[in-house]
């Protein structure tokens, strides 16, 4: 009976390492797919203090290069489309995920026109996406690029040894208007924005440090958002159209 007693103890002994190793294993990050399909959406009206502060002109949207596309696209190991836009880590750095958006640079376009017409003017969109110098029916040409799209989610431990995630997303738009007929650039300028969740601050307390967004996609969304209105909030812009007389006819 003694050695049927001691397999019977092994055994218990084995079931319970095996059961601790599981909580270990689940207590640490959620087992996440190689590849993640994410949307990169525009928030109207998250900028405040544009709206309606331009004249009524009219806005010709070239379509947006994208200077961001060799970040990565589908990747044979995963089949998933699009163009990489980020990262998930695990709290030692560790990728863990790949995250990618579809369409990036007609979603751009679509945004830009859509700022245009919340700054007050009148805005349209061309398939082409340099400008060429020729009488065209607008007062302006907006000709962009997107200079950086990125997003990085990450696990961290605090000193009490507490999991949570940290999402930083960064979003630039090259841009340059152009007055027809004119070659000569009427103004170009880059809109940056860089959005964190939670807010990295290291002064806030623990409530106040709580995620909002459950994707990185819509964290990076923000930042894009941000970018987009934000070109059409900067002063010198907006002076500079208000104060120009236009040419079109």
């Amino acid at each position: 009976m003694q050695p049927a007693g001691r397999v019977g103890r092994c055994l218990l002994m084995a079931l319970t390492i095996a059961a601790l190793a599981g909580c270990s294993t689940v207590s640490s990050t959620s087992p996440m797919e190689a590849a993640s399909n994410q949307t990169l959406a525009f928030y109207p009206g998250l900028v405040k203090g544009f709206e309606h502060s331009y004249p009524p002109r009219r806005m010709l949207v070239l379509a947006v290069t994208d200077a961001c596309a060799n970040n990565g696209a589908s990747s044979p190991q995963d089949s998933t489309p699009g163009q990489q836009i980020g990262v998930t880590l695990d709290a030692s750095g560790a990728k863990i995920q790949r995250l990618y958006v579809t369409d990036m640079a007609t979603t751009v376009q679509k945004a830009l026109e859509q700022a245009v017409q919340e700054a007050g003017m009148i805005a349209s969109t061309s398939a082409e996406s340099t400008y060429i110098p020729q009488p065209v029916d607008a007062d302006y040409v907006l000709q962009s690029k997107i200079v950086k799209c990125w997003v990085r989610k990450q696990r961290v431990i605090d000193n009490d040894r507490n999991g949570s995630w940290q999402t930083v997303a960064e979003f630039a738009l090259d841009a340059t208007i152009y007055k027809p007929p004119f070659h000569v650039p009427f103004w170009q300028g880059i809109s940056s924005e860089t959005y964190s969740d939670p807010p990295d601050n290291p002064g806030l307390i623990p409530e106040d440090t709580a995620s909002i967004y459950d994707e990185p996609g819509e964290v990076l969304s923000v930042a894009f958002t941000r970018s987009v209105e934000g070109l059409f909030k900067r002063s010198d812009l907006r002076s500079l159209i208000i104060q120009d007389r236009a040419l079109r006819h």
